[in-house]
C-alpha cells in the first residue's frame, strides 16, 4: 500500500502558487531587466545562477555563499544586516529578500530599491517562486522550463512507502531539527523517509535528548561542520540508538537544504543516505 503525499499534490501546487504570488510584492516600479540585483535569500541566489543570471547578481548575503557557483559574488549583508553604502555603490536596482526581512525592506525602500519578498517554505511553492524570480529579472523562458521540470518531478513523487524509515535531521545545533511546516520536511518525505518531528507544526523544533531517544529514529542526518558521527554517538544515551549501532549516521552538505532548482538532486542524495543502511542489511 502507498499513502499520498498530499502536501505536494496537484491541488496544492495551485494553492501554494496563489498564496505565494499574493504575498510576494515589489514596490517602486521594476526595471524590465535589472542589471544590478541583490539577493538576501538563498532561494533567489540559487535560481538566479541556475537561469544564467550570474552577471546580473551584484551582491548577495553571507548565507548565500553555500549555493554552488556563488563563491565569487560580493557579500554585502548577513541576514537582514545590510550595508547602505554598498547598496548605493553597487547601484542595486532590484533586491530579493525573505518574506520576513522587514528591516532590510525598510532600508531598501529608503534607497528607492524595488523589493521582491520571497517565500519558499514548502517544496510545492518552488515552481511559482522560480517563475516569479525569472519574470522579475527578464529570464522567463528558461525559468519556465526549469519550473515545468520541477512540477513534473513533484508529480512523480507524490507517494511514499507505508512504513518509511524514521529520520532525524539535525540542523545547525545539537537537538535542533525541522518540524512538519518546512521545506526540509518535504525533502525527507520526497526522499522516501518520514521526519520524526513531522507532527510539530513549526518550521523547526529543539528536542530534548529524552524526546529524541524516545522517537527511535532509523537514520540520523547532520549538517557537515556542525556535528560528526563520533560526537553524536558520544551524547548520553545515544549509544543505544539504532542508527548509531548500525552506522546509519550520515553528514550532508548545507547546499542540499537550499530551497531551489537543485531540489531533485537533493532528494536523490537524501534518498541514497536514508536507505543506505537498509540496503547493506539486505
Amino acid at each position: 500500500m502507498m499513502r499520498t503525499l498530499t502536501s505536494i499534490g496537484r491541488s496544492s501546487l495551485s494553492k501554494f502558487g496563489l498564496v505565494l504570488l499574493g504575498f510576494v510584492f515589489s514596490p517602486n516600479g521594476l526595471a524590465k531587466s535589472p542589471r544590478h540585483v541583490l539577493s538576501l535569500c538563498t532561494t533567489a541566489t540559487d535560481v538566479m545562477l541556475a537561469i544564467g543570471g550570474h552577471e546580473q547578481l551584484a551582491a548577495i548575503d553571507e548565507y548565500s555563499r553555500v549555493v554552488p557557483g556563488a563563491a565569487d559574488i560580493p557579500v554585502i549583508a548577513k541576514g537582514s544586516e545590510l550595508s547602505r553604502e554598498e547598496v548605493l555603490a553597487r547601484r542595486v536596482d532590484l533586491a530579493f529578500i525573505w518574506w520576513y526581512q522587514d528591516d532590510a525592506a525598510k532600508l531598501l525602500g529608503e534607497l528607492s530599491v524595488p523589493v521582491v519578498r520571497i517565500r519558499a517554505g514548502h517544496a510545492a511553492e518552488l515552481p511559482a517562486t522560480m517563475r516569479l524570480i525569472g519574470q522579475r529579472v527578464g529570464r522567463e523562458a528558461v525559468t519556465d522550463r526549469l519550473a515545468d521540470d520541477l512540477v513534473a518531478f513533484l508529480h512523480l513523487h507524490t507517494s511514499v512507502p507505508t512504513n518509511p524509515p524514521r529520520v532525524y535531521l539535525e540542523l545547525y545545533g545539537a537537538f535542533k531539527t525541522v518540524g512538519g511546516d518546512s521545506y526540509v520536511n518535504d525533502l525527507i518525505t520526497l526522499a522516501g523517509g518520514t521526519n520524526i518531528a513531522a507532527g510539530v507544526a513549526r518550521s523547526s523544533v529543539v528536542f530534548s535528548p529524552e524526546q529524541l531517544i524516545a522517537a527511535e529514529p532509523d537514520v540520523i542526518l547532520f549538517v557537515n561542520g556542525f556535528a560528526s558521527p563520533e560526537t553524536i554517538a558520544q551524547r548520553p544515551g545515544f549509544a543505544k540508538l539504532r542508527p548509531v549501532n548500525r552506522g546509519a549516521v550520515y553528514g550532508i552538505e548545507r547546499d542540499c537544504l537550499v530551497a531551489g532548482s537543485r531540489l531533485p538532486a537533493s532528494v536523490e542524495k537524501l534518498r541514497a543516505l536514508i536507505h543506505r543502511a537498509d540496503a547493506k542489511e539486505n
